[in-house]
């Protein structure tokens, strides 16, 4: 059997897509097993789907508390409303 890299995998899907073949077809004349060749495009575009959609890209501003928060220190209690800004709230802690 031949060890293919995710690259290649990759590449001979889009052969596939390209030909017009099925994909038992495809893979016969490929030299690959039909269900193996299943196999791969299943697990590797799934993969692809989950690095798309499981990144988010976060930034710090614009961040805000979502629920009502109770800071205490001593004999002092700030009470924070949902809504404060949390880069805020973080440089008053660095402060104190």
């Amino acid at each position: 059997m031949i060890r293919r890299t995710t690259e290649q995998w990759l590449a001979l899907f889009d052969q596939h897509k390209a030909s017009g073949l099925t994909q038992t077809d495809f893979a016969k004349q490929q030299g690959i097993d039909q269900t193996y060749f299943s196999y791969r495009k299943r697990q590797l575009l799934a993969w692809q789907q989950e690095d798309d959609a499981s990144f988010v890209e976060l930034t710090p501003q614009g961040m805000l508390l979502s629920q009502p928060m109770l800071l205490k220190k001593r004999d002092v209690e700030l009470h924070l409303p949902p809504g404060t800004d949390a880069l805020w709230l973080a440089a008053l802690l660095r402060a104190l």
